[in-house]
């Protein structure tokens, strides 16, 4: 089941940048699309005036995903950085989420984008591995609640700082 894909010019309506600078700091994201069919999270991550973190996040109906395994994410770019996924559903509080860290790629470079020399790598998380969070700190709360899935959000954190590109083709769940 794919979430998002971001071949079509207006795929990175939905998303919008959560960064540092709600505590004061200086950080800035964004999530663009390339002419060339896929989406660039990208930015500037500060660690002045206590920052450290940008995010980008993408808000939808409510879905079921209780039947699949986890997300994957298929990506090129750089994996020298560590990067995170957010989840939340119906009634995760604002400023908690369910947070997972991306693993190196589960699959080797599975081919090359029609109209690029992309070679993209797979990603798989596993729904069980995304543990809630309150501003960056585990907390004790129920398990997201997988038949109403609401949001879905990509971090960059861990006092990395710097610039960050992360093209991304597309976002989904995958079974088994």
């Amino acid at each position: 089941m794919i979430l998002f894909d971001f071949k079509a010019l207006d795929a990175a309506k939905p998303w919008y940048g959560v960064n540092d600078t709600v505590m004061g700091g200086l950080s800035r994201s964004k999530l663009t699309i390339s002419p060339l069919g896929y989406g660039v999270f990208s930015g500037h991550v500060s660690l002045a005036n206590g920052g450290g973190f940008a995010s980008v996040r993408a808000e939808f109906n409510a879905v079921d995903v209780s039947a699949f395994t986890g997300i994957y994410l298929e990506l090129d770019g750089d994996r020298t950085k560590n990067y995170k996924v957010n989840l939340k559903d119906v009634d995760t509080p604002q400023s908690t989420v369910y947070q997972a860290p991306m693993q190196a790629p589960s699959h080797q470079a599975f081919g090359i984008n029609g109209t690029s020399a992309l070679h993209w790598q797979r990603i798989e998380i596993p729904f069980s591995d995304f543990l809630p969070q309150c501003r960056g700190k585990p907390i004790a709360r129920v398990a997201i609640d997988l038949t109403r899935l609401s949001s879905l959000g990509l971090v960059i954190g861990a006092q990395q700082s710097g610039d960050f590109a992360l093209k991304i083709e597309s976002i989904g769940c995958y079974e088994g």
